[in-house]
């Protein structure tokens, strides 16, 4: 998923690595200052005003942080700080969520009521048993029966009153929390469609408005189809195949055209717009003949 430019970091905007050296850089923003500038083609069919102010807003702010020394090392570690926080609350969260908090158990206390209740059932049992000899009984009371030399019979106790009590499951092995390495799942390289039914880009040693042309022919597309996909006059297209130079608009606005035309012929959009720029620039020189 894409971060909105207000979230990229200065090296996302210049799409540099982190460690990447000064001249890198500067190289960087200078490229970047060409291709989003104002009145470029690219920033013109890519995003809004307000985009494209913002985007000019922070290559101004890149080339001024990250080509100062001390700049550049404080907001290196204003970057280590934001992503060590983000990782540890990522960390607390999943913890949380793989150990929830254990029930709660209650003290096996006994239940005054509970006793009383057996000591009842004791005493219920006790009168209910058949009367010794010699105490009065009514006529429906059964005959005792003759005494014996041996000690009385013990009473029979009741059985106790179970009593009801949690208890808790074995305790759990806890599952080990994933290392640094395997926290998130391995990039999916990007591979790009092969355009169907379309040859291969040649060989070329300079990619030259013929080699256009017989690429857009091989891919099937047509002028009309090519010039309301880049949203570009036909007649811009037409003299860029037809290498008229002298026809060609500004440099800044025929690298934003080039760079929308490799982009739908599945070309390296650099690579064609630097060659192709290289050849305007040998052409227009004065004195200097038309190239072949």
């Amino acid at each position: 998923m894409l971060k909105r430019l207000a979230d990229q970091t200065l090296y996302e905007i210049l799409e540099v690595p982190p460690d990447a050296s000064s001249r890198d850089i500067a190289e960087a923003v200078e490229r970047a200052r060409a291709l989003y500038g104002p009145g470029s083609i690219a920033t013109y069919t890519l995003m809004s005003s307000e985009e494209a102010s913002l985007l000019t807003r922070r290559i101004e702010e890149a080339q001024s942080t990250l080509l100062d020394p001390d700049a550049r090392r404080r907001y290196d570690d204003l970057l280590g700080d934001r992503s060590g926080a983000a990782n540890a609350e990522t960390s607390e969260a999943d913890a949380g969520d793989r150990w929830p908090a254990p029930a709660r158990v209650l003290p096996l206390v006994p239940q005054p009521d509970r006793e009383e209740a057996l000591r009842e059932a004791e005493a219920s049992a006790e009168e209910s048993w058949p009367l010794r000899p010699g105490h009065a009984a009514g006529a429906s009371a059964p005959t005792p029966p003759p005494p014996t030399d041996g000690p009385p019979p013990v009473p029979p106790r009741p059985p106790p009153i179970p009593l009801r009590r949690e208890v808790s499951g074995p305790a759990m092995t806890p599952v080990p929390l994933p290392s640094a390495a395997q926290a998130g799942p391995e990039p999916i390289p990007l591979v790009s469609a092969a355009a169907p039914g379309g040859a291969p880009a040649p060989e070329a040693t300079a990619w030259t408005g013929e080699v256009l042309r017989r690429l857009r022919e091989a891919r099937g597309i047509t002028l009309q189809q090519l010039s309301e996909r880049i949203k570009v006059t036909r007649h811009h297209i037409e003299n860029i195949e037809g290498d008229r130079f002298a026809l060609l608009p500004a440099p800044v606005y025929l690298r934003g055209i080039l760079l929308s035309m490799a982009r739908e012929l599945r070309l390296d959009g650099q690579k064609v717009a630097r060659s192709y720029l290289e050849r305007v620039s040998a052409a227009t020189a004065p004195g200097a003949p038309r190239p072949r």
